[in-house]
């Protein structure tokens, strides 16, 4: 059982899985929207919720766990700003870690996605995870990770695998399934996962039907 507050980033990703993750557990009321961070550089934008404008960049409350995320992308010169703001919330929260959600791509697509993991303090073990043994980073979690470091603060990143254009409910699932033992939360994914099927399944077969048109008949109609 976690012990004191965890921090959570869930920002844009190749799947877009960190942030499909993020609304999810909101849409499941495992979290709730609190408030959000007023940014400069992110002046220009804004959601709407229930009517309301907002900030894009939000803080989602959780039993001892904090998830920060957006839907808008982040601007590089957002970065610094927004990862101060971020080690503001791990002091007032005396929280003892961050966490990142980000997604891993691959070319192929998998019947089940892998989760992996990398970390500032040399963590050897996280259930239903993989230590990623190479690669590189770059982007707003590494950023994040340089600042961890600097600040001696425990920083791990765990990475689903993802080969989706489109929103991955595959792949957000596998990263929550890994954040639960985490969290100490036990949330039910198969609406996100069957959804996810379901849209795959329509881009399928609208690219199967594409396929089918005459080359003719397609330079005429576009419609299929």
């Amino acid at each position: 059982m976690a012990e004191k507050n965890k921090i959570i980033t869930a920002f844009q990703t190749a799947g877009y899985i960190s942030v499909l993750a993020a609304r999810f557990l909101e849409e499941k009321g495992v979290v709730k929207d609190t408030g959000g961070i007023d940014l400069d550089e992110l002046a220009q934008f804004a959601i709407v919720k229930e009517g309301d404008m907002l900030s894009p960049i939000r803080i989602l409350e959780g039993k001892e766990f904090t998830i920060i995320t957006s839907q808008i992308p982040l601007p590089i010169k957002a970065i610094a700003e927004l990862s101060d703001k971020i080690m503001d919330i791990y002091r007032e929260k005396k929280a003892d870690q961050i966490i990142a959600l980000d997604g891993l791509a691959i070319e192929e697509s998998k019947d089940k996605s892998e989760v992996y993991f990398a970390s500032t303090y040399n963590e050897k073990e996280i259930k239903n995870c993989k230590k990623l043994p190479e690669g590189a980073m770059m982007g707003f979690n590494s950023y994040l990770a340089h600042k961890s470091r600097k600040m001696k603060i425990p920083f791990v990143v765990l990475m689903a695998e993802t080969h989706a254009d489109i929103p991955d409910g595959m792949a957000a699932a596998a990263l929550i399934s890994v954040l639960e033992d985490i969290i100490n939360v036990k949330i039910d994914t198969s609406d996100l996962v069957s959804e996810y099927k379901k849209t795959l399944t329509q881009i399928n077969n609208i690219l199967k039907r594409v396929s089918q048109v005459p080359k003719d008949r397609g330079e005429q109609n576009m419609y299929v």
